[in-house]
């Protein structure tokens, strides 16, 4: 599903109304009509319910009108709130739907003029504001500054109701690029159209837009392969296509070998989940490369890797001279991941930049290898095979010459900006991880919860895509996947253990994670409402 910014959805929407003669008008009304379809599934029966429509003047509104004139046959007690008292204020389709609503309903109220300030204490005074639901319709994608009287009053108000609060297109006071709202109506349910916002993934979009569901408001087919956004979700239909295959005849070494790097005192733990990641993503072998002086540690953690002990100094970090034993494991498996729990010795970095520069196998750089890149960004994207980097803001930072909170706030942009400078694939870990690609492709994961903000999480990442790259041999479908089953496999653990779970619980569920995604369906209502997450 492609995720647009508000300038490439005006465009979607003028390619519909220009190029294939769908009137703009119709449009508004099949939005409407989803969000009502919406309603009558998640609040039925509607004749039981109290339901507010809060309308702004432009197309968000008139959105908000169509409902409401919907909503009227339903013999629900409605209440409708409009930002200008006279409805001839209204222009373009917005009028065209204020017209309608005036000319089949004087039963509305306001909240806006231009020649006088809303009565609050008469409107506080109405039953309205103990409404089961709350329909916000005041501000559309277009906007994007700061809100103003009474739009801002309209909200304060709206937050003091215990109804639930469904956004039209988009939480009002929320900005679609930058995710930006923090003094926006916090929705329940946003109900938006044809594909998701940038923004409800960045910033306060994890807080702000609630359940989201997509509404098909009757674009054509046609449109969607010609138009590119830039960012697609990578969502269950995804990973159902990228699922590797075994055929029955299989043995381990069809299944693929994983070799893993990394280790040093006290962070064995992270090589032995990595590598248990691995095993239970499918992988036939993992063979586990490690300081010496930790082996007996990781062999008594997981019984089913391999491993091999490398030259480390006193206090167990790997030297550059295990680069000659390293050169002789990496010819008999399909990828190395490089990084769990290794260190940041000045002979450690330069062990990485070794393997960087001459391991011909794809390559996963993850944790404290990731800090030896910045002196070699050229040699990196100069490998001839694949690389995939996955950090998190901190890591990004540092790969970028800027700090986390920088990355934080320009998430897509600096994801996209760390694949080109590296010419690799890049994962940015945190809430709804980005995947780039080296062409300028971004994916967003649509899996994953607040539970897997635990230490080790990220090495099971790592393991993950590891495992699966070694069955499929293609790396930007093994990393989506990666990244989507990672995700998945910890929201299994939340349903068990909530925010209580740790990062071996997370590797334990990758195999019910394997089984339950052919089995499971995107959630719909009447074939033209599907939740995104």
């Amino acid at each position: 599903m492609k995720v647009f910014t508000a300038q490439q959805m005006r465009d979607f929407d003028k390619c519909a109304i220009e190029e294939y003669g769908i009137p703009s008008i119709v449009l508004m009304e099949n939005a409407a009509l989803r969000v009502v379809e919406f309603l009558e599934a998640k609040f039925a029966p509607l004749s039981e319910k109290k339901i507010v429509i809060l309308c702004g003047k432009g197309n968000n509104g008139g959105d908000g009108l169509a409902i409401a004139r919907h909503l009227q046959k339903t013999d629900c007690t409605l209440y409708v709130l409009v930002a200008s008292r006279d409805l001839q204020e209204y222009r373009g389709d917005a009028g065209l739907n204020a017209k309608i609503f005036r000319e089949s309903s004087d039963d509305y109220d306001w909240f806006s003029t231009s020649t006088e300030e809303p009565d609050w204490p008469r409107l506080l005074q109405l039953e309205m504001w103990d409404a089961d639901v709350i329909v916000d319709a005041m501000l559309g994608t277009g906007f994007n500054g700061a809100m103003r009287e009474p739009i801002t009053k309209a909200v304060f108000h709206a937050r003091q109701s215990d109804g639930k609060v469904v956004g039209v297109d988009i939480p009002s006071g929320f900005i679609a690029d930058s995710g930006e709202g923090s003094e926006a109506l916090k929705a329940d349910f946003t109900v938006t159209f044809v594909g998701p916002k940038c923004g409800f993934f960045v910033r306060d979009g994890n807080k702000k837009c609630g359940e989201i569901w997509i509404g098909d408001i009757g674009t054509t087919w046609h449109q969607s392969p010609r138009t590119w956004t830039g960012v697609e979700t990578l969502g269950l239909e995804t990973a159902q296509k990228l699922l590797p295959n075994r055929t029955i005849d299989a043995h381990k070494g069809d299944a693929g070998r994983v070799l893993i790097i990394g280790g040093s005192f006290g962070m064995s733990g992270a090589v032995a989940l990595a590598s248990r990641a691995a095993l239970s993503s499918g992988c036939g072998l993992c063979i586990a490369a490690i300081p010496e002086k930790i082996l007996p540690i990781f062999a008594a953690s997981i019984l089913e890797a391999t491993s091999h002990p490398l030259p480390c100094d006193d206090s167990g970090k790997l030297l550059e001279r295990a680069a000659d034993e390293l050169a002789e494991l990496w010819r008999g498996v399909q990828v190395v991941a490089l990084g769990p729990g290794i260190g940041r010795s000045d002979e450690t970095q330069n062990l990485v930049r070794c393997i960087v520069r001459e391991c011909p196998a794809p390559l996963i750089i993850d944790a404290d290898a990731l800090f030896a890149l910045p002196s070699i960004a050229e040699d990196v994207k100069n490998r001839e095979a694949d690389t995939i980097l996955t950090p998190h803001p901190g890591e990004m930072g540092t790969l970028m010459g800027i700090s986390a909170a920088e990355v934080n706030d320009s998430r897509f942009e600096t994801v996209g900006a760390c694949a080109q400078k590296y010419g690799a694939i890049v994962v940015l870990k945190g809430a709804r991880t980005l995947v780039a690609t080296p062409d300028g492709q971004i994916f967003v994961n649509l899996t994953g919860n607040t539970g897997m903000a635990t230490g080790g999480s990220g090495d099971v990442l790592t393991g993950t895509i590891a495992g699966l790259l070694a069955q499929i041999k293609n790396s930007e479908s093994a990393t989506k996947l990666g990244v989507y089953l990672h995700g998945f496999a910890g929201d299994l653990a939340f349903e068990e253990l909530g925010n209580g779970l740790v990062a071996g619980d997370i590797a334990a569920n990758l195999g019910r994670a394997l089984v339950e995604i052919p089995k499971r369906e995107v959630e719909r209502i009447n074939g033209r409402l599907r939740k995104l997450m």
